[in-house]
């Protein structure tokens, strides 16, 4: 796997990976706009932090930042208003539907408002989490750090930097009918884990500094990223 690291294009204000190997004066086009970009220029730069990111700690030696787990617009936003919204709505009718295939009689006014409150309960305890939860992820002491706070108690797991094989911003289309919108998001892949989505939002610019933030970290702590 070829090391690489992030530089900048001035015209297109794109992200772009380069080869660690790469000349740092030669010639070299943004793969967006075809905007000439010279590396070494390029390199070091900085993104304004959007308001849904707040960086509680930033030195060399720490990083530690928050954001919701569920921005406006993402998919898991919209799965949780489906949750609380549909799935009451949808016991509800069932309940309906049964009871009269059963006995050829509706359900009673109590019977109704019964299962109405009991599913809406649920419904919310399934959504809170998504809705009202926060993810705070740290990077210290060779170890990444993610709390997962929610409603109730927070879920916690950490890994090794050296793990941490590829961070990088991409787009995804919602799988969620009828919302089937692109949203972006900071994609992390660590080894024997898998790949974890942070930042996830229609709008480009939350993941595009979050994936810059933690790329920044990463190498001023003197890891390594990949490209694969």
């Amino acid at each position: 796997m070829a090391e690489t690291f992030p530089i900048k294009c001035g015209s297109c204000t794109e992200i772009i990976d380069v080869a660690a190997d790469s000349d740092p004066v030669a010639a070299y086009n943004c793969p967006m706009c075809g905007a000439a970009i010279v590396i070494a220029e390029a390199v070091d730069f900085e993104l304004p932090c959007p308001a849904e990111v707040v960086v509680e700690e930033q030195t060399p030696e720490r990083l530690r930042f928050r954001l919701r787990s569920s921005l406006r617009g993402s998919n898991s936003h919209a799965f949780a208003m489906t949750v609380c919204v549909g799935f009451p709505i949808l016991d509800l009718l069932s309940e309906i539907g049964i009871a009269w295939v059963r006995s050829g009689h509706l359900p009673g006014v109590f019977q109704l408002l019964t299962q109405a409150a009991i599913c809406t309960l649920i419904a919310f305890f399934l959504a809170s989490f998504i809705l009202f939860g926060s993810t705070t992820i740290e990077l210290s002491h060779g170890e990444c750090f993610v709390r997962e706070r929610g409603f109730f108690l927070p879920v916690k797991w950490q890994c090794p930097i050296g793990d941490m094989t590829f961070v990088r911003m991409r787009s995804k289309r919602s799988r969620l009918w009828p919302f089937r919108i692109f949203v972006y998001c900071t994609d992390v892949t660590i080894r024997w884990r898998g790949s974890y989505q942070w930042a996830e939002s229609p709008n480009p610019r939350i993941a595009r500094y979050v994936t810059h933030l933690l790329r920044r970290q990463l190498i001023t702590m003197g890891h390594n990223l990949h490209n694969g």
